[in-house]
Protein backbone atom coordinates (compact mmCIF):
# COMPACT_ATOMS: atom_id res chain seq x y z
CA UNK A 1 0.00 0.00 0.00
CA UNK A 2 2.59 2.40 1.18
CA UNK A 3 4.79 1.66 -2.10
CA UNK A 4 1.85 2.42 -4.13
CA UNK A 5 1.06 5.61 -2.89
CA UNK A 6 4.84 6.38 -2.50
CA UNK A 7 4.31 5.40 -6.91
CA UNK A 8 1.11 8.16 -7.32
CA UNK A 9 3.46 10.66 -5.57
CA UNK A 10 6.28 10.36 -7.28
CA UNK A 11 4.12 11.06 -10.70
CA UNK A 12 2.38 13.74 -9.43
CA UNK A 13 5.46 15.44 -8.30
CA UNK A 14 6.75 14.94 -12.08
CA UNK A 15 3.59 16.81 -13.60
CA UNK A 16 4.48 19.42 -10.93
CA UNK A 17 7.75 20.08 -12.51
CA UNK A 18 6.95 20.02 -16.16
CA UNK A 19 3.81 22.25 -15.55
CA UNK A 20 6.72 24.64 -13.72
CA UNK A 21 8.74 24.09 -17.08
CA UNK A 22 5.13 24.78 -19.24
CA UNK A 23 1.73 24.50 -18.05
CA UNK A 24 -0.17 21.93 -20.42
CA UNK A 25 -3.82 23.08 -21.67
CA UNK A 26 -6.22 22.08 -18.80
CA UNK A 27 -8.26 19.28 -20.34
CA UNK A 28 -5.14 17.32 -20.23
CA UNK A 29 -4.09 18.69 -16.31
CA UNK A 30 -7.62 18.29 -15.51
CA UNK A 31 -7.65 14.78 -16.65
CA UNK A 32 -4.63 13.78 -15.19
CA UNK A 33 -5.22 15.12 -11.75
CA UNK A 34 -8.63 13.84 -11.73
CA UNK A 35 -7.33 10.28 -12.63
CA UNK A 36 -5.05 10.79 -9.39
CA UNK A 37 -7.97 11.45 -7.18
CA UNK A 38 -10.18 8.56 -8.29
CA UNK A 39 -7.51 6.10 -7.37
CA UNK A 40 -6.70 7.26 -4.38
CA UNK A 41 -10.51 7.69 -3.69
CA UNK A 42 -10.52 3.34 -5.12
CA UNK A 43 -8.02 2.47 -2.09
CA UNK A 44 -9.70 5.22 0.63
CA UNK A 45 -12.58 2.73 -0.11
CA UNK A 46 -10.62 -0.38 0.06
CA UNK A 47 -8.67 0.86 3.08
CA UNK A 48 -12.39 1.72 4.82
CA UNK A 49 -13.93 -1.88 3.57
CA UNK A 50 -10.65 -3.61 5.40
CA UNK A 51 -10.61 -1.89 8.01
CA UNK A 52 -14.70 -2.71 8.71
CA UNK A 53 -14.10 -6.32 8.32
CA UNK A 54 -11.09 -6.63 10.55
CA UNK A 55 -13.02 -5.19 13.77
CA UNK A 56 -15.99 -7.16 12.58
CA UNK A 57 -13.79 -9.82 12.79
CA UNK A 58 -11.55 -9.25 15.32
CA UNK A 59 -13.65 -7.37 17.65
CA UNK A 60 -16.72 -9.09 17.51
CA UNK A 61 -18.66 -5.33 16.46
CA UNK A 62 -21.77 -4.84 14.95
CA UNK A 63 -21.00 -3.44 10.70
CA UNK A 64 -22.32 -0.34 11.65
CA UNK A 65 -20.04 0.52 14.99
CA UNK A 66 -17.36 -1.32 12.94
CA UNK A 67 -18.03 1.61 9.84
CA UNK A 68 -18.46 4.04 12.96
CA UNK A 69 -15.01 3.46 14.21
CA UNK A 70 -13.59 3.24 11.03
CA UNK A 71 -14.56 6.58 10.20
CA UNK A 72 -13.92 8.40 13.21
CA UNK A 73 -10.50 6.94 12.99
CA UNK A 74 -10.01 7.60 9.38
CA UNK A 75 -10.65 11.21 9.92
CA UNK A 76 -8.48 11.43 13.37
CA UNK A 77 -12.02 12.22 15.62
CA UNK A 78 -11.83 9.52 17.97
CA UNK A 79 -14.88 9.78 20.58
CA UNK A 80 -13.67 7.31 22.29
CA UNK A 81 -16.76 5.11 22.30
CA UNK A 82 -15.32 2.52 20.63
CA UNK A 83 -12.11 1.41 20.23
CA UNK A 84 -9.95 -1.85 19.02
CA UNK A 85 -9.31 -3.57 22.27
CA UNK A 86 -7.90 -7.15 20.80
CA UNK A 87 -3.95 -7.58 19.04
CA UNK A 88 -5.29 -7.74 15.68
CA UNK A 89 -7.74 -5.31 15.84
CA UNK A 90 -4.88 -2.74 17.01
CA UNK A 91 -2.59 -3.90 14.34
CA UNK A 92 -5.27 -3.62 12.09
CA UNK A 93 -6.10 0.05 13.06
CA UNK A 94 -2.30 0.98 12.79
CA UNK A 95 -1.75 -0.54 9.42
CA UNK A 96 -4.85 0.41 7.80
CA UNK A 97 -5.95 4.03 9.50
CA UNK A 98 -3.09 5.73 10.66
CA UNK A 99 -0.08 4.09 7.90
CA UNK A 100 -2.56 4.30 4.93
CA UNK A 101 -5.97 5.78 5.27
CA UNK A 102 -4.43 9.21 7.32
CA UNK A 103 -1.83 9.42 4.90
CA UNK A 104 -4.27 8.76 1.75
CA UNK A 105 -6.66 11.85 2.90
CA UNK A 106 -3.69 13.69 3.25
CA UNK A 107 -3.07 13.15 -0.61
CA UNK A 108 -6.31 13.72 -1.47
CA UNK A 109 -6.40 17.09 -0.02
CA UNK A 110 -3.01 17.88 -1.33
CA UNK A 111 -4.29 16.27 -5.02
CA UNK A 112 -7.10 18.96 -4.76
CA UNK A 113 -4.82 22.04 -3.74
CA UNK A 114 -2.56 20.87 -6.47
CA UNK A 115 -5.56 20.91 -9.08
CA UNK A 116 -6.58 24.45 -7.76
CA UNK A 117 -2.87 26.09 -7.83
CA UNK A 118 -2.57 24.25 -11.44
CA UNK A 119 -6.02 26.04 -12.43
CA UNK A 120 -4.87 29.58 -11.35
CA UNK A 121 -1.66 29.29 -13.42
CA UNK A 122 -3.08 28.00 -16.24
CA UNK A 123 -5.85 30.29 -16.51
CA UNK A 124 -3.28 33.36 -16.00
CA UNK A 125 -1.09 32.20 -18.61
CA UNK A 126 -3.84 31.44 -20.95
CA UNK A 127 -3.44 27.70 -20.86
CA UNK A 128 -6.72 27.19 -19.55
CA UNK A 129 -9.27 25.40 -21.36
CA UNK A 130 -13.16 27.21 -22.13
CA UNK A 131 -14.21 24.68 -24.67
CA UNK A 132 -17.38 23.72 -22.45
CA UNK A 133 -18.58 27.91 -22.19
CA UNK A 134 -21.83 28.82 -24.26
CA UNK A 135 -23.07 31.77 -25.46
CA UNK A 136 -19.87 33.89 -24.54
CA UNK A 137 -18.03 36.59 -26.84
CA UNK A 138 -14.71 35.67 -28.36
CA UNK A 139 -12.35 38.15 -29.60
CA UNK A 140 -9.63 37.11 -31.67
CA UNK A 141 -6.67 39.27 -31.75
CA UNK A 142 -4.09 40.87 -33.93
CA UNK A 143 -0.31 40.96 -34.47
CA UNK A 144 0.29 43.30 -31.61
CA UNK A 145 -2.81 44.10 -29.68
CA UNK A 146 -3.06 47.12 -27.53
CA UNK A 147 -3.99 47.32 -24.03
CA UNK A 148 -6.05 50.39 -24.48
CA UNK A 149 -7.73 49.38 -27.89
CA UNK A 150 -8.83 46.32 -26.42
CA UNK A 151 -9.80 47.70 -23.10
CA UNK A 152 -12.16 49.59 -24.89
CA UNK A 153 -13.54 47.11 -26.81
CA UNK A 154 -14.58 45.29 -24.03
CA UNK A 155 -15.86 47.54 -21.39
CA UNK A 156 -18.61 48.80 -24.27
CA UNK A 157 -19.63 45.00 -24.43
CA UNK A 158 -19.83 45.68 -20.80
CA UNK A 159 -21.19 48.29 -20.93
CA UNK A 160 -24.19 47.30 -23.12
CA UNK A 161 -27.38 46.08 -21.72
CA UNK A 162 -27.12 43.24 -24.36
CA UNK A 163 -24.14 41.80 -23.87
CA UNK A 164 -23.21 43.04 -20.06
CA UNK A 165 -23.99 39.79 -18.99
CA UNK A 166 -21.70 37.58 -21.39
CA UNK A 167 -18.33 35.91 -20.64
CA UNK A 168 -15.32 37.72 -22.66
CA UNK A 169 -12.61 35.58 -23.89
CA UNK A 170 -9.77 37.23 -25.66
CA UNK A 171 -7.29 35.17 -28.37
CA UNK A 172 -4.14 36.57 -28.47
CA UNK A 173 -0.43 35.97 -28.34
CA UNK A 174 0.82 39.91 -27.39
CA UNK A 175 1.04 39.39 -23.93
CA UNK A 176 2.92 36.08 -23.76
CA UNK A 177 1.77 35.21 -19.94
CA UNK A 178 1.66 38.60 -18.43
CA UNK A 179 -1.99 38.71 -18.98
CA UNK A 180 -2.38 42.82 -17.92
CA UNK A 181 -4.35 43.15 -14.86
CA UNK A 182 -6.61 45.69 -16.10
CA UNK A 183 -8.19 42.52 -18.31
CA UNK A 184 -8.35 40.23 -15.04
CA UNK A 185 -10.35 43.35 -13.16
CA UNK A 186 -12.72 43.33 -15.99
CA UNK A 187 -13.32 39.32 -16.11
CA UNK A 188 -11.89 38.67 -19.09
CA UNK A 189 -10.64 35.23 -19.46
CA UNK A 190 -7.58 34.30 -21.81
CA UNK A 191 -6.34 32.20 -24.05
CA UNK A 192 -2.65 32.57 -25.03
CA UNK A 193 -1.82 31.91 -28.56
CA UNK A 194 -3.22 33.07 -32.25
CA UNK A 195 -6.47 32.34 -33.86
CA UNK A 196 -4.91 31.10 -36.85
CA UNK A 197 -4.17 27.85 -34.53
CA UNK A 198 -7.53 25.48 -34.69
CA UNK A 199 -6.29 24.64 -30.97
CA UNK A 200 -6.47 27.84 -29.59
CA UNK A 201 -9.93 28.43 -31.52
CA UNK A 202 -11.19 25.40 -29.70
CA UNK A 203 -9.73 26.45 -26.18
CA UNK A 204 -11.93 29.54 -26.52
CA UNK A 205 -14.77 27.55 -27.24
CA UNK A 206 -15.16 29.17 -30.04
CA UNK A 207 -18.14 26.68 -31.93
CA UNK A 208 -20.04 27.54 -28.58
CA UNK A 209 -19.59 31.40 -28.96
CA UNK A 210 -22.43 33.49 -30.00
CA UNK A 211 -20.16 36.53 -30.79
CA UNK A 212 -16.33 36.49 -32.39
CA UNK A 213 -14.41 39.58 -32.92
CA UNK A 214 -12.14 39.13 -35.33
CA UNK A 215 -9.56 42.31 -35.26
CA UNK A 216 -7.31 42.68 -38.51
CA UNK A 217 -4.07 40.59 -38.36
CA UNK A 218 -2.38 44.08 -39.41
CA UNK A 219 -4.66 47.14 -40.04
CA UNK A 220 -1.95 48.48 -42.80
CA UNK A 221 -1.61 45.31 -44.44
CA UNK A 222 -3.99 43.94 -46.94
CA UNK A 223 -2.58 40.30 -46.60
CA UNK A 224 -4.40 40.29 -43.46
CA UNK A 225 -7.14 39.74 -45.25
CA UNK A 226 -6.04 36.08 -46.38
CA UNK A 227 -5.35 34.94 -42.81
CA UNK A 228 -8.66 36.52 -41.86
CA UNK A 229 -10.56 34.35 -44.55
CA UNK A 230 -8.64 31.74 -43.36
CA UNK A 231 -9.76 31.84 -39.71
CA UNK A 232 -13.45 32.48 -40.55
CA UNK A 233 -13.56 29.47 -43.08
CA UNK A 234 -12.14 27.11 -40.15
CA UNK A 235 -14.57 28.30 -37.52
CA UNK A 236 -17.43 27.99 -39.95
CA UNK A 237 -16.15 24.16 -40.27
CA UNK A 238 -15.92 23.85 -36.29
CA UNK A 239 -19.73 24.79 -36.62
CA UNK A 240 -20.36 27.85 -34.88
CA UNK A 241 -23.38 30.13 -35.60
CA UNK A 242 -22.24 32.77 -33.86
CA UNK A 243 -22.26 36.44 -35.12
CA UNK A 244 -18.78 36.85 -36.57
CA UNK A 245 -17.46 40.04 -37.14
CA UNK A 246 -14.47 40.31 -39.17
CA UNK A 247 -12.59 43.53 -40.00
CA UNK A 248 -11.65 44.26 -43.11
CA UNK A 249 -8.29 46.04 -44.69
CA UNK A 250 -8.61 46.26 -48.51
CA UNK A 251 -12.49 47.19 -49.29
CA UNK A 252 -12.19 44.83 -52.66
CA UNK A 253 -12.19 41.73 -49.86
CA UNK A 254 -15.00 42.02 -48.58
CA UNK A 255 -17.65 40.57 -49.97
CA UNK A 256 -15.06 37.54 -50.32
CA UNK A 257 -15.22 37.91 -46.46
CA UNK A 258 -18.64 37.27 -46.86
CA UNK A 259 -19.08 34.71 -48.82
CA UNK A 260 -16.75 32.84 -46.06
CA UNK A 261 -19.26 32.99 -43.54
CA UNK A 262 -18.86 36.28 -42.07
CA UNK A 263 -21.82 38.21 -40.20
CA UNK A 264 -20.51 41.49 -40.66
CA UNK A 265 -17.39 43.33 -41.93
CA UNK A 266 -16.30 46.27 -41.31
CA UNK A 267 -12.90 48.23 -41.67
CA UNK A 268 -10.15 48.70 -39.13
CA UNK A 269 -10.66 51.93 -37.11
CA UNK A 270 -8.64 51.37 -34.05
CA UNK A 271 -9.63 54.74 -32.94
CA UNK A 272 -13.32 53.61 -32.68
CA UNK A 273 -13.51 49.84 -31.60
CA UNK A 274 -16.99 50.89 -30.68
CA UNK A 275 -18.20 50.92 -33.71
CA UNK A 276 -17.71 47.01 -33.48
CA UNK A 277 -20.52 46.95 -31.01
CA UNK A 278 -23.01 49.82 -32.71
CA UNK A 279 -22.56 47.83 -36.22
CA UNK A 280 -23.24 44.27 -34.22
CA UNK A 281 -26.06 45.18 -32.71
CA UNK A 282 -27.65 47.91 -35.05
CA UNK A 283 -27.62 45.93 -38.65
CA UNK A 284 -27.36 48.32 -41.35
CA UNK A 285 -25.54 51.48 -39.70
CA UNK A 286 -21.71 50.09 -40.36
CA UNK A 287 -21.39 51.57 -44.37
CA UNK A 288 -22.54 55.04 -42.93
CA UNK A 289 -20.06 55.60 -39.88
CA UNK A 290 -17.61 54.03 -42.42
CA UNK A 291 -18.21 57.00 -45.28
CA UNK A 292 -17.89 59.36 -41.97
CA UNK A 293 -14.60 57.90 -41.39
CA UNK A 294 -13.23 58.72 -45.56
CA UNK A 295 -12.24 61.06 -47.43
CA UNK A 296 -14.99 60.19 -50.36
CA UNK A 297 -17.98 59.29 -47.89
CA UNK A 298 -19.95 62.15 -46.28
CA UNK A 299 -18.40 64.54 -44.11
CA UNK A 300 -19.70 67.00 -40.89
CA UNK A 301 -19.55 71.02 -41.68
CA UNK A 302 -20.04 73.58 -39.37
CA UNK A 303 -22.56 76.32 -40.72
CA UNK A 304 -22.10 79.43 -38.60
CA UNK A 305 -24.86 81.80 -37.63
CA UNK A 306 -27.68 82.24 -35.58
CA UNK A 307 -30.48 80.28 -35.63
CA UNK A 308 -33.95 79.88 -33.68
CA UNK A 309 -36.71 77.74 -33.60
CA UNK A 310 -37.91 74.21 -32.79
CA UNK A 311 -35.86 71.73 -34.13
CA UNK A 312 -37.65 70.02 -36.63
CA UNK A 313 -38.09 73.65 -38.47
CA UNK A 314 -34.62 73.80 -38.79
CA UNK A 315 -34.35 70.59 -39.90
CA UNK A 316 -37.16 70.76 -42.52
CA UNK A 317 -36.07 74.07 -43.72
CA UNK A 318 -32.09 73.14 -44.27
CA UNK A 319 -33.42 69.58 -45.47
CA UNK A 320 -35.14 71.40 -48.05
CA UNK A 321 -32.96 73.52 -49.05
CA UNK A 322 -30.43 70.94 -50.07
CA UNK A 323 -27.39 71.96 -47.70
CA UNK A 324 -27.95 68.68 -46.12
CA UNK A 325 -29.21 67.28 -42.61
CA UNK A 326 -28.46 68.66 -39.27
CA UNK A 327 -27.38 66.36 -36.58
CA UNK A 328 -26.50 68.76 -33.73
CA UNK A 329 -26.01 72.32 -32.86
CA UNK A 330 -23.86 74.54 -30.81
CA UNK A 331 -25.93 76.43 -27.96
CA UNK A 332 -25.38 80.38 -28.42
CA UNK A 333 -26.09 80.24 -24.24
CA UNK A 334 -23.99 77.96 -23.58
CA UNK A 335 -21.57 77.19 -25.93
CA UNK A 336 -22.20 73.41 -25.67
CA UNK A 337 -22.94 71.28 -28.60
CA UNK A 338 -26.29 69.41 -28.63
CA UNK A 339 -26.58 66.19 -30.59
CA UNK A 340 -29.96 64.78 -31.76
CA UNK A 341 -32.34 67.04 -29.94
CA UNK A 342 -35.64 66.11 -29.92
CA UNK A 343 -38.02 67.33 -32.40
CA UNK A 344 -39.98 70.16 -30.05
CA UNK A 345 -36.73 71.54 -28.67
CA UNK A 346 -36.92 75.19 -28.67
CA UNK A 347 -32.90 76.12 -30.50
CA UNK A 348 -30.95 79.34 -30.10
CA UNK A 349 -28.05 78.58 -32.18
CA UNK A 350 -25.13 80.02 -33.29
CA UNK A 351 -23.60 77.01 -35.13
CA UNK A 352 -24.74 73.83 -37.18
CA UNK A 353 -23.45 70.83 -37.93
CA UNK A 354 -24.77 69.58 -40.80
CA UNK A 355 -24.34 65.47 -42.36
CA UNK A 356 -23.36 66.61 -46.33
CA UNK A 357 -22.85 63.81 -49.01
Amino acid sequence: MVAIISHRLRKLRRLRRRANQKLYLSGKTQQYLMREVLTTLFYLTLIIVLHTAAMMAFEALSFRDSLWLTLVSITTVGYGDFSAQSDLGRWATTLLIFLGGIFVLGKIAGDFLDFRSNQREAKKAGHWSYNRMKNHIVIIGSKNDSETHLLRLITEFQRNPETSDQEIILITSSFGTDFPFSFQQHGVKFVNGRGSDPTFLKQAGVSNAEIVILLAWDENDSSSDGHAYDIVSRIREMGSTASLVVECVDNNNRSRLESSGASLVLRPIRAYPEMIIGGLLNPGTIPILENLFTATGESIVVEEGATKGTWMEIVTATVSEDKGVPIAYRSRETGATITSPAGSSAVDADALFILRG
